[in-house]
């Protein structure tokens, strides 16, 4: 193997890397905010795909919070639940390890269907995380709602995963390349 050759497949493993990094800085950042006021009492929810936190404040009567996580956030009657997005939720779970998943796998193997899935999973993120948003803030003109870090990691972490698919494009040429000096030349005496 030529020494360009093994620079690309260490600088593609590397930008494969990051990618996963800073998946998983949106993974684990909320994606999603939502809150409202009214005279001194006031919520806010913060949304994950796993778990939601609920604050809530009354006045002189006091505060509070609940905590949910996993099944109890995407199937219960409350905050998600209410919401009637659990299965939106429990997918973009899913899309959410998958894309981690193949992005590892894709760090220890240059095959060109392993190189797409990480793109199309934490594009198909961005696009679940943007459904739920909707519907969550559906309505609620008297609530302030924003996206959060974990929404806007993804897209560093996509062009990551592009630029690596390019570089294993480019590390697929060479070794065709490669292969096709090569290969002997019959000739006719």
């Amino acid at each position: 193997m030529s020494t360009k050759f093994l620079i690309i497949n260490v600088v593609r493993r590397v930008i494969v890397i990051f990618g996963c990094l800073v998946f998983v800085f949106s993974f684990i950042s909320p994606f999603y905010f939502i809150s409202s006021e009214f005279g001194g009492t006031g919520s806010s929810t913060h949304y994950w795909s796993f778990k939601s936190d609920y604050y809530y404040s009354m006045d002189l009567r006091g505060s509070g919070s609940s905590h949910l996580w996993f099944s109890s956030y995407w199937f219960t009657h409350s905050l998600a639940g209410g919401i009637g997005i659990p299965w939106v939720l429990v997918s973009l779970f899913t899309v959410q390890v998958l894309t981690l998943v193949f992005g590892v796998v894709f760090i220890f193997s240059s095959r060109r269907t392993l190189s797409f899935e990480p793109i199309i999973f934490s594009i198909a993120a961005l696009v679940l995380m943007t459904s739920t948003a909707k519907v969550i803030s559906n309505g609620n003109f008297l609530m302030v709602s924003q996206y959060q870090l974990g929404y806007y990691l993804v897209y560093p972490s996509v062009a990551l995963f592009v630029c690596a698919f390019a570089l294993n494009e480019v590390l697929k040429k060479i070794q065709t390349a490669n292969r096709d000096t090569n290969i002997p030349v019959k000739t006719h005496t």
